[in-house]
Formats: structure tokens, C-alpha cells, sequence
């Protein structure tokens, strides 16, 4: 093999490399830290709200959905998301979708809010100092926090039955 064809393979595998990582490949994550204290943290909606996590403690179970803009994987989970909002809106359970801030702006994920009607809370981690806290290595991550701070489940993606996985989540 000459120069030019080793320079060929090392170009491919770096962009087959960049690729995986920027289409949400799982991060082998899942149902890891479990019965973990969740860090708390503040961040701002995308509308300016300051939010702080350990304001909902002892009142709601909390569900982190990590996400990007650019990412197929995060777009093509937002009906599962929808429809778990809409499953749980009677029930003491709040969606804070947070856009890991890596290669987006607050304008971005204001049309992605627009274009898909997105009815949860939004929140922009602009330093992705929360992300790398939460060890977000690939998006979408789902962390379920319940009412006493713990996390007690981390997913990659979400499961097809929400209203079954609802009943999973408060019965622990």
C-alpha cells in the first residue's frame, strides 16, 4: 500500500469516526448510575426562565432528555418524547429538554421548538458543563431523576409503551 492509499483509509476512518459520533451512536450508558444523587444545576430556557433542578426535589419526578439540534437520532425521538409529555400530564412528572449546547445556538433550537412544536421545557447548556457533569457522551441520553434527587434510570432511547414505562417509574 502506497502513501496516498494509507492517507485515503486514515481519512475514511476519521469521518466514519466523526460521523458516529454526531448521529447519537448509544453510549453504552444505559442504566448506568442509577440510585446516583443527581447534581443539581441552573440553566436558563430557551426564553430566559432561569431553572434550577432542586427546585422540583420532594415535588416531581424529573426526566432529562439530552439532546442536539443537529442530531437525527434526537428529531426522530421527538414524537416518543411528545407523546411521554402528553402521558404524564397529570401526573407530578416534568420534562426539562436540555440541548447540550456543542455546535448549536439558542436561535437553532428555537425554530427546532417552532418546526415541531415542541411543548416541554427547553433549557441550553451553552458551556455543556451540565452535560459533561450528567457524563453525556452521546445524545439522545434520558436520565430520570425521582422526587428524592436520585437518579434511577438512564436511557439512550426511549421506550415504545410510555404509559407502561410511566407506571415503571412510579412504582419505584
Amino acid at each position: 500500500m502506497n502513501k496516498r492509499e494509507s492517507l485515503i483509509w486514515l481519512c475514511i476512518i476519521f469521518v466514519i469516526s466523526v460521523a458516529m459520533f454526531l448521529t447519537g451512536c448509544p453510549s453504552n450508558q444505559e442504566g448506568k448510575q442509577q440510585n446516583l444523587k443527581a447534581f443539581d444545576f441552573s440553566l436558563k430556557t430557551i426564553e430566559g426562565e432561569e431553572i434550577q433542578l432542586k427546585s422540583y426535589q420532594g415535588k416531581e419526578i424529573v426526566h432529562l432528555a439530552f439532546w442536539a439540534t443537529w442530531c437525527p437520532s434526537c428529531l426522530m425521538e421527538i414524537p416518543k418524547l411528545k407523546n411521554l409529555y402528553y402521558a404524564a400530564e397529570n401526573k407530578p412528572y416534568e420534562v426539562l429538554s436540555i440541548d447540550v449546547g456543542l455546535n448549536d445556538s439558542i436561535e437553532r433550537v428555537k425554530q427546532t421548538q417552532a418546526r415541531y412544536q415542541l411543548p416541554y421545557k427547553i433549557l441550553f447548556d451553552g458551556t455543556g458543563e451540565v452535560s459533561k457533569r450528567y457524563g453525556i457522551i452521546g445524545v439522545p441520553t434520558h436520565i430520570i431523576i425521582n422526587k428524592e434527587g436520585m437518579v434511577i434510570d438512564r436511557l439512550n432511547q426511549l421506550p415504545e409503551n410510555p404509559k407502561a414505562y410511566l407506571a415503571q417509574v412510579f412504582s419505584q
